[in-house]
């Protein structure tokens, strides 16, 4: 039960804070309603922590001995939650942008 509930919690650290951390980086510039911009950004914050990951994954891997090819698997699973976590902040960006449309009023409007 231990290792689920510590599998658990490592899926929402390798999930979350990569997005948390993207979307604090790119906030300012959604607000400013640059959305490539501070998509770029995030994406390339998330692109740093999971490579930062990848590495020390790879390298306790190394560590052990010669990485075989079932020992590889995570590494693949953190570039796919990678990927994962991009989408997400995208959807987060969209969410911002269309809150941003909703709050800015245009005079010629009236």
């Amino acid at each position: 039960m231990d290792t689920i509930l510590d599998l658990a919690w490592w899926g929402l650290v390798y999930v979350l804070l990569p997005v948390t951390l993207g979307a604090i980086a790119a906030l300012p510039f959604w607000l400013k309603r640059r959305m490539l911009l501070g998509n770029a950004i995030g994406s390339t914050v998330i692109a740093v922590v999971m490579i930062a990951f990848i590495i020390q994954l790879f390298a306790s891997l190394i560590a052990t001995g010669l990485p075989s090819q079932a020992n590889l698997l995570p590494v693949g699973a953190l570039v796919l939650v990678g990927w994962v976590d991009v989408l997400i902040l995208f959807f987060f960006g969209g969410a911002v942008e269309n809150r941003v449309k909703r709050r800015v009023i245009n005079p010629d409007d009236f």
